[in-house]
């Protein structure tokens, strides 16, 4: 083991790049390059616990760079520098193993916190990896030992998925509180309902999650506070794939994944994006549709006013059967959900 942990710095512009080993040169070894060849060649001269990547250079891009990060050491972790978030900054990095993001200009406690927890990220992954082999050479009996250490690996891909779900929370003040509302309203429903407590976890997590695809929306658009433009509207619609794509590299994720992609889907077959109708939706998204559309007219927004419950209980039956599952309606409407929302969202 040596001291301080080493972090490589790869950016084409000096600013970003001292600014950066200014602010961790205390506490972390920093090595700086202003190309991709010069960080190859670091990197086949030393081992380094965490990478920070410039998304755009004029060699190789950021995303490129991820990849042979990835192939020449695993276990190094890597956080992109972005000027904004992207659906490619999202979804590519993602894929290939980023750990989080640091948007320009650099907020030094930004810095610091996701510098500190990538850092934390690597010496548990070490440590979960040496753990492995040494239950996997002292006794193959002990697999539940190893299932365990994997939810480990697991949970840390969840944390990066929350880091993107804060992301979006701050492009849009509307979705602030709205996906943890929309997924309380679901485990709500699914009580109702009498469906298996595995169903309900799992919805709850996918309402959870089922906005994060906003990430690649604009910010302009997602703060715009009149009616969208046409273009604008096919912007934000393209939200519920774009989650979905976020969410596919990881495989214990896979049974949200249709319910986030498909909560705009219409019972008339007229929603988006795969123009799904009836029961040809998973029952999970059009659980999610009816709460995510209960919020939407209760909670007060941008362009709209807040409605009263009456209000919200007639819209709901006048679009039962073209737009939401009528029979999730009529369990809605006769139940103590909305008395529940007011005491625990309204006051």
């Amino acid at each position: 083991m040596y001291g301080k942990p080493r972090i490589l710095v790869v950016d084409d512009e000096l600013g970003p790049r001292e600014s950066l080993r200014m602010i961790l040169a205390d506490d972390y070894d920093i090595v700086t390059a202003a190309n991709c060849n010069q960080a190859l060649n670091n990197l086949d001269l030393g081992v380094f616990d965490l990478a920070i990547l410039d998304i755009r250079m004029p060699d190789i891009n950021g995303i490129d760079l991820l990849e042979i990060v990835k192939q020449k050491a695993p276990s190094t972790e890597v956080v992109m520098i972005t000027a904004y978030a992207s659906v490619d900054t999202a979804t590519k990095a993602l894929r290939l193993g980023a750990f989080d993001y640091l948007i320009k200009p650099f907020e030094l406690s930004s810095v610091r916190d996701i510098v500190n927890r990538g850092i934390n990220k690597r010496n548990e992954t070490m440590m979960i990896e040496k753990t492995i082999d040494e239950l996997q050479c002292a006794n193959k009996s002990l697999e539940s030992e190893i299932e365990n250490t994997y939810s480990s690996i697991q949970s840390h891909y969840e944390e990066t998925i929350c880091s993107l779900v804060a992301a979006v929370d701050a492009k849009d003040s509307y979705t602030k509180g709205h996906q943890e509302r929309v997924a309380r309203l679901v485990s709500e429903i699914v009580g109702y309902m009498r469906l298996p407590e595995n169903d309900r976890e799992l919805m709850y997590r996918a309402a959870t999650l089922h906005d994060i695809g906003k990430i690649g929306v604009a910010e302009n658009i997602l703060r715009k506070k009149c009616e969208l433009s046409v273009e604008e509207y096919e912007s934000v619609k393209k939200h519920s794939q774009i989650g979905a794509d976020i969410l596919s590299p990881a495989k214990f994720l896979q049974d949200l994944i249709p319910m986030v992609r498909h909560h705009h889907e219409r019972m008339d077959g007229t929603g988006y994006p795969a123009g799904l109708r009836g029961e040809q939706i998973p029952l999970g998204a059009r659980i999610i549709a009816i709460a995510d559309a209960i919020d939407a007219m209760l909670w007060e927004r941008p362009y709209a006013k807040a409605k009263t419950v009456e209000e919200v209980k007639a819209e709901l039956i006048r679009v039962a059967g073209t737009q939401l599952d009528p029979n999730l309606v009529g369990i809605v409407v006769s139940s103590e959900l909305f008395n529940t929302y007011n005491r625990e969202f309204r006051h």
